[in-house]
């Protein structure tokens, strides 16, 4: 009797594959969070054409406050803020301040959309290095920020991010072209004319359009907000397709662990309410005057106001500890 052996018939009709990589517990939890399960089956476009028509029904009244010269754009950011605290939302609508939180995670998101398209092997420093570098050569103006920070705190902006890039690669498989992975990708969708603008950046995306799986990747812990921003990164995708999503996901590096949500109807119809609610406050806080309500909360470390709001100097003196 003969085991595995190939006659000079089968080796010439068999190709001989490569074996599949050998894949950490990590990695193999991300394959089974993302994969495709036998019996998925799309949503019905007509589900799309129905949240398309529901949101502009929604906000045919207050979309005639703006015009597509002087738009609304709704990003995930602006309707963290509008439905977190109405109060940091009008006193930071104007303003934006580098931080070394906000430049972690944008170092980082350069970083991991180079290794994703990297060719060969990786070592975490040097793409940091490259990451920074390209991001200090640029347009962009975190240029500016880098150039600004002393070499001990450059060092600690490299050190983060070298570690949480690390993270990333024990975390996720190297992605395969034929998965299509696609990092920073940037959609958007014009209602009115124009007049007002939903406009997302995915960190990640695999699949084809009809089957598109959106990740965002967090170095910290997992919060319900991250569900809510995927959700209006789906509603998004949906509307500008015509084609839904299959599946959402926010990776957590710090746990090693994924947040999963399937896209269906009524998780898009949960992102139109968040949008139509959003945009409503922000009309009446920035159009008709209303009073904006506080909320403090973790957000207030980084609000303009917290060296004179009340509210947030007393939750901000219990020194919660809330990793974002």
């Amino acid at each position: 009797m003969r085991y595995g052996c190939a006659t000079r018939e089968n080796a010439m009709t068999t190709p001989i594959l490569p074996p599949e990589p050998d894949y950490n517990p990590m990695q193999q939890a991300v394959l089974d969070a993302l994969g495709k399960s036998p019996d998925w089956v799309p949503l019905p476009r007509s589900v799309v054409d129905s949240i398309r028509t529901r949101i502009t029904d929604e906000l045919a009244d207050v979309a005639g406050r703006y015009t597509p010269e002087k738009a609304l754009w709704i990003s995930k950011q602006k309707l963290n803020m509008v439905h977190g605290c109405e109060a940091q939302h009008m006193a930071a609508r104007d303003t934006f301040e580098w931080n070394p939180n906000i430049a972690k995670g944008t170092v980082l998101h350069k970083a991991v959309e180079l290794g994703v398209h990297w060719r060969g092997d990786t070592v975490p420093a040097d793409i940091v290095d490259e990451a920074i570098a390209r991001l200090a050569d640029s347009n962009h103006n975190i240029a500016d920020y880098l150039a600004s920070l002393s070499e001990g705190d450059r060092a600690q902006l490299r050190s983060y991010v070298v570690d949480m890039y690390t993270r990333f690669e024990e975390c996720f498989p190297r992605l395969k072209p034929a998965w299509r992975p696609v990092t920073e990708s940037a959609a958007r969708y014009e209602m009115f004319g124009g007049a007002i603008v939903l406009g997302t950046r995915s960190d990640l995306t695999l699949g084809t359009a009809d089957q598109k799986v959106i990740i965002d990747v967090k170095s910290g812990g997992l919060h319900a907000s991250h569900r809510e921003d995927l959700r209006f990164y789906a509603l998004v995708e949906a509307l500008r397709s015509g084609m839904a999503p299959r599946r959402l996901a926010t990776y957590s590096l710090a746990a090693a662990r994924a947040d999963v949500e399937e896209v269906s109807e009524g998780v898009l119809q949960a992102a139109v309410r968040r949008v139509v609610d959003g945009i409503r406050t922000i009309v009446a806080l920035e159009l008709d005057g209303r009073e904006p309500t506080k909320r403090p909360a973790a957000h207030c470390r980084w609000c303009p106001l917290n060296a004179s709001c009340a509210e947030g100097i007393a939750f901000l003196s219990r020194d919660v500890d809330d990793d974002y």
